[in-house]
């Protein structure tokens, strides 16, 4: 088990902080390594990186992937668990301080709804950003705290609560899509469900369809055939490869499947399109 902890070295000014970052961490967890059922006593959030796993709150059980994030709150029971076929590595922040509660109540989390999204421009290299800091010993304090407000702006930013303002709930929507849009150009090959999307970022099912026709003027699984073609396109203009070689590329077991799909929306066969070329 490769397992990374840092504590801050540098003391709050006073017993109660308006924000302290206590810790943070990353660990590659082995198969089933789980915590709980069990309480935090600080607020501690978990990006996974890789990978997958389960939490359990409140009755609730949330199956996690790599691009997502959990909060645990403190004094609240919390359970979790690393797949056992593909364990997720995660890092992690612990922080506590009196305007945290305040700072969690303009975003729609809650210790029955702790998962949300990870952005891209901050959140996946905190761990690395905060370990940075960490070497800068003249300013560390400062840059410690620095990292730990903007990522709180941006977790509010990010999944604002009901009655934020337009501009915020509009930037919450492009994150989400723009994950979504990250997963399907990343696992295009594989079988992906809306249902499946829908978990990743922590929506409902019928909302994500609707809010991602309303983003890129299409529904999930028509963007995805799309995007699946245009690759399509690209391998068939490599004469190297077969046409069942290019199916399964693209997420086709069957490659009278694909050919169908492929004439659908280019009008042509696989073979024909390759033949024009030539």
């Amino acid at each position: 088990m490769n397992r990374i902890f840092h504590y801050n070295p540098d003391r709050p000014f006073r017993e109660s902080p308006d924000l302290y970052l206590c810790y943070w961490g990353k660990e590659k967890c082995a198969p089933l390594h789980s915590f709980g059922p069990g309480v935090r006593d600080i607020y501690k959030i978990h990006f996974i990186h890789s990978g997958r796993g389960i939490v359990k709150v409140e009755g609730e059980t949330y199956e996690l992937t790599g691009g997502q994030a959990f909060i645990a709150y403190p004094e609240r029971v919390i359970f979790y668990q690393a797949d056992e076929s593909d364990p997720w590595t995660y890092s992690w922040i612990g922080f506590r301080g009196d305007q945290v509660a305040e700072v969690l109540d303009r975003t729609r989390l809650s210790p029955a709804f702790p998962v949300f999204p990870m952005d891209t421009r901050l959140m996946p290299q905190l761990y690395d950003l905060l370990g940075d800091a960490e070497d800068t010993a003249a300013t560390r304090d400062l840059r410690l705290q620095a990292l730990l407000h903007e990522f709180l702006t941006l977790l509010v930013e990010l999944v604002p609560a009901s009655g934020s303002s337009n501009a915020a709930s509009t930037q919450a929507k492009d994150a989400y899509i723009h994950h979504c849009l990250d997963f399907l150009h990343s696992h295009y090959s594989e079988e992906i469900t809306v249902g499946q999307l829908a978990a990743i970022v922590g929506l409902d099912r019928k909302y994500l369809s609707s809010l991602f026709k309303q983003v890129t003027g299409m529904p999930p699984q028509q963007y995805l055939l799309n995007y699946r073609m245009e690759k399509a396109c690209f391998l068939l203009e490599k004469a190297h490869y077969s046409i069942a070689e290019v199916a399964r590329s693209v997420g086709y077991q069957d490659a009278l499947l694909f050919s169908k799909m492929f004439k659908k929306k280019r009008g042509v066969s696989p073979t024909d399109y390759r033949g024009k070329l030539q």
